[in-house]
């Protein structure tokens, strides 16, 4: 997977601060290039700030890693 899996959580928390719209499509323009093919979105070239978030949340689940123990049986 990612070897710098935290530094692209750091900016994805830093690009879910970010208030402007433009620069927060750039910023998860960046983001996306970091990413291994496989785990890139397609972003659309109209995209609201909760469309953004939405993107920034399936990014943060798809690189996290796994945590175990949650389920009791």
């Amino acid at each position: 997977m990612l070897k710098n899996t935290s530094d692209v959580l750091d900016i994805i928390r830093k690009c879910r601060e970010l208030r402007d719209v433009g620069n927060k499509s750039m910023l998860l323009e960046y983001i996306n290039q970091l990413l291994p093919v496989e785990l890139r979105v397609k972003i659309p070239s109209l995209i609201t700030n909760d469309g953004i978030d939405n993107l920034l949340s399936w990014i943060e689940v798809k690189i996290s890693p796994p945590i175990y123990g949650l389920a009791k049986a």
